[in-house]
């Protein structure tokens, strides 16, 4: 028999087990919660306290960097804000107000603030590739602006509502590289981060203020200063409110802060407070007097000064003036009117080359900025009538009373050559250019006692061809530059012509043109026609008043040609391998008179010398407008050979004894014109013949 039986399996807690645990588990379950917000308040609290102390050390950490770039410590802020409210392009709102309130290093409505002046750069400053950012034209312009002042700005660490801001503080004109800066700075301003969430578009502020640390009051955050890295002493003068001037004085001379920030703040329920200390020198201890830039004021006048150059150029130059942008250039020659050689341009210097001897030249100079120009800076040279030459082989100048060599343009536009020169060979010198003939010509003059042949070269060489190194004259040379167009001989008479080119460049061929002062300016090489026979004709208006004599060189020796009034010359017996014809004069027409600068005065003749009469041409003398004598006449008959002929007043005499080259009897002779104390001078042959004597050839510079 099987037995079926029936089992009963009953669950959970009886009523009175779960009165007796349910005190118990809610016990538990507030311990464990309790538990579990105490370690959550800690953990909040600690991560707060870390933060703060990060935020403490990183402040620390952003101020070392700064001061040890920094230039100087500031009493108050150096770039001036604006007071004109324009959010776009004005930094109103960089002061301690959002406006134009001024930060200050203690005292005042900013508190304590550490006030730093500092170098703009082009990038990080931190980074290799940075370089300072200089202001533009002060004193160079942007191509070589290392010797510029350096462009600088203002890094505020300052405490408002219980927080720790950096501010970057920059003048209005930062990025403008047309005028103030050589390139834009890396570093931008910035404003408080309520101002910046206020503004809807643009604004002079292109970020917020760094927040380095809340939790920090007024007087949390504090500054001392040291004179040096080492020393002990705080310099209580840099952290004195009494006296803003010595305040501002004693922050130059410090190198060194210490900064001490205590932040208190509450986490969780808990304060915490983190305190921390920091000393620290500005890396470049002598540059507290780099200033920041300001506003322009009108530029002062440039200090010009000027430098002559061979023969006739004058070059002006002037320093930078501080804060000048560009310059204007004028200048005056003579009396004429003022000349602009450039305007509002950073040039410093200006040639002035169409200036002639003996002309004043006159420059002023005004300097440029946006606020204005300057008055006149100005310089005043007066050119030499002569240049003297740089001798060359061996020539020396021979001594007073005879002239040392040298060389002239007059206001006529003729070269003037004067001098005695010994000891050397070959060249004597070089005339620079505008001062050359365009084609190789040929003087006679007087060389120890007999006559001598100069020849001059287009290249400017004066090169004595036949003579002695005893002496040599250059006395009374004269010709017409390169760039004088002359008109050409065209018809010959009796087989004359022009004589064969024996260099690259040839000889002149013959010809004839007026100077500026209105004489007669002959030229050229002829060779090869009939001797004593006439060579050519010269036109109306190109013919003397009556018969001259005129020296020249004709076959390497001393001679003479003639030129009548009907402008016929003719050779006049001495060969025929070549003539010279180089030779001034006035044309017919030129009255007699007492006024000796614009008419012929008669010569008072002395020691028995007398006109030679009939057809020849009277002695007389007369001054051009450029200070050129030019004497004339045939006289005869004197005591001796060597008796004095004549006195010329005081103002138609050369400065020195000259050694003149002359006709007489048909061939070389010298005339000497000797200055006297009182300014007259002498007409005295040195040698020649009683026979004839012509004063033709004779000319010479007259001066003071």
């Amino acid at each position: 028999m099987r037995r079926h039986i029936k089992t009963s399996q009953q669950k959970g807690f009886t009523l009175v087990e779960m009165l007796v645990v349910a005190p118990i588990v809610i016990l538990a379950i507030g311990a464990f919660l309790t538990a579990i917000i105490a370690m959550t308040g800690e953990v909040l609290a600690s991560r707060a306290s870390n933060t703060l102390s990060y935020n403490v050390q990183d402040a620390l950490n952003r101020i070392e960097q700064d001061v040890k770039l920094s230039n100087s410590f500031l009493a108050t802020n150096n770039v001036t804000l604006d007071p004109t409210n324009n959010p776009t392009t004005t930094n109103h709102n960089q002061g301690y107000n959002d406006d134009a309130t001024a930060f200050t290093s203690i005292g005042g409505v900013s508190g304590t603030s550490l006030i730093l002046n500092m170098v703009a750069t082009t990038t990080n400053p931190i980074s290799t590739s940075s370089s300072y950012v200089f202001l533009k034209n002060k004193p160079n312009d942007c191509s070589n602006p290392q010797g510029n002042t350096p462009f600088t700005y203002n890094i505020v660490y300052y405490v408002k509502n219980s927080t720790l801001y950096r501010r970057v503080i920059m003048p209005n004109n930062y990025t403008d590289t047309t005028n103030t800066v050589c390139s834009t700075p890396w570093q931008q301003p910035s404003c408080s981060p309520t101002y910046m969430a206020a503004q809807a578009g643009s604004v002079f502020c292109k970020t917020s203020d760094v927040t380095l640390v809340s939790g920090v009051t007024a007087t949390n955050f504090n500054l001392q200063y040291f004179n040096g890295e080492d020393a002990s002493s705080v310099n209580t003068p840099a952290a004195t409110t009494t006296d803003p001037v010595a305040r501002g004085t004693a922050l130059q001379s410090a190198t060194t802060v210490g900064v001490s920030i205590d932040a208190q703040q509450t986490a969780a329920g808990r304060a915490i407070e983190r305190s921390a200390i920091l000393r620290v020198s500005r890396l470049d201890s002598n540059a507290s007097g780099v200033a920041t830039i300001t506003t322009d004021g009108v530029p002062a006048a440039p200090k010009v000064s000027s430098t002559l150059s061979e023969p006739t150029n004058v070059t002006f130059t002037w320093p930078k003036v501080t804060t000048a942008t560009g310059y204007t250039f004028e200048y005056q020659i003579g009396a004429g009117g003022w000349n602009t050689g450039f305007t509002n341009k950073p040039t410093q210097t200006f040639t002035v080359t169409t200036a002639t001897h003996q002309n004043v030249v006159n420059a002023r100079v005004t300097a440029i900025n946006s606020a204005g120009n300057s008055g006149y800076g100005t310089s005043s040279v007066t050119i030499p009538l002569w240049t003297p030459f740089s001798l060359e082989n061996g020539w020396t100048d021979y001594s007073p009373p005879y002239a040392g060599a040298a060389y002239t343009k007059t206001s006529g536009g003729v070269i003037f050559l004067k001098g005695l020169v010994r000891s050397g060979s070959g060249t004597v010198a070089t005339l620079p250019a505008g001062y050359r003939p365009a084609m190789n010509i040929m003087f006679e003059n007087s060389t120890n006692q007999t006559g001598g042949r100069v020849d001059i070269y287009p290249d400017g060489r004066v090169y004595m061809s036949v003579g002695s190194n005893a002496w040599f004259s250059l006395d009374g040379i004269a010709f017409m530059p390169a760039s004088t167009s002359f008109t050409a001989v065209s018809t010959f008479a009796n087989g004359w012509r022009n004589y064969s080119p024996v260099s690259a460049a040839g000889w002149q061929g013959a010809g004839y043109t007026y100077d500026g002062a209105g004489r007669v300016e002959l030229t050229g090489l002829i060779s090869s026609g009939t001797d004593n026979a006439a060579m050519f004709n010269l036109p109306a208006g190109y013919r003397p008043d009556a018969y001259m004599h005129v020296l020249d060189d004709i076959g390497n020796s001393g001679a003479h040609y003639s030129i009548d009034s009907s402008g016929n010359g003719q050779a006049k017996g001495f060969g025929t391998s070549y003539l010279s014809l180089q030779e001034m004069f006035y044309p017919a027409g030129r009255a007699t008179g007492a006024s000796c600068s614009t008419q012929w005065c008669n010569l008072t003749l002395l020691n028995s010398w007398q006109f030679y009469g009939g057809l020849y041409s009277t002695p007389q003398y007369t001054k051009g407008l450029d200070n050129i004598v030019l004497l004339k006449g045939l006289i005869n008959g004197g005591s001796s050979a060597g008796a004095q002929i004549a006195i010329l007043p005081a103002g138609y005499c050369p400065a020195e004894t000259s050694l003149q080259a002359a006709a007489s009897n048909g061939v070389w002779s010298r005339l000497d014109i000797t200055r006297n104390a009182n300014g007259t001078c002498n007409l005295i042959p040195s040698s020649g013949s009683t026979t004839w004597l012509s004063l033709d050839e004779i000319r010479f510079i007259a001066e003071p």
